[in-house]
């Protein structure tokens, strides 16, 4: 089990993340690359998932007799790229079903978000999805 501090949050936050997303990928991403990152394109396999860098934010708010809760708010990208839209939809529910059954320790899930888009560089048509997974932490 992972502890999660205030001093390492970004850090702890995305090696959690990213070994969940890498050690339960077979069952709904089979042949799909994990990138923690952008890949060189020269390298780059489709279709593939990409894991950008954690946001962090805090809001504090009274609640109780203790008058101060501090309340961060973890910010998890994940875009996914793919010739195919058959395999963009099997992956973001796989992912979205993957966060929602596997807490990480601290962190609670309270919302997806998902946006699609249609790229083009150098005439390699692909889709895209950005998965945009909000977690709380008290």
């Amino acid at each position: 089990m992972v502890t999660i501090s205030d001093s390492t949050i970004r850090n702890t936050t995305y090696e959690s993340i990213y070994d969940l997303i890498n050690s339960n990928m077979s069952s709904w991403a089979s042949g799909t690359a994990l990138y923690g990152g952008y890949p060189d394109t020269a390298s780059i396999v489709y279709p593939n998932i990409v894991l950008m860098p954690i946001e962090v934010g805090e809001d504090n708010y009274t609640i109780d007799t203790t008058r101060g809760v501090s309340n961060k708010t973890i910010v998890v990208s994940v875009e996914l790229y793919s010739k195919k839209n058959q395999d963009l939809d099997k992956i973001s529910d796989g992912l979205t079903s993957m966060f929602r059954s596997n807490q990480i320790t601290g962190l609670f899930l309270v919302s997806v978000a998902e946006n699609n888009q249609f790229i083009s560089p150098n005439d390699l048509k692909l889709k895209s999805k950005i998965l945009t997974f909000t977690f709380m932490r008290r």
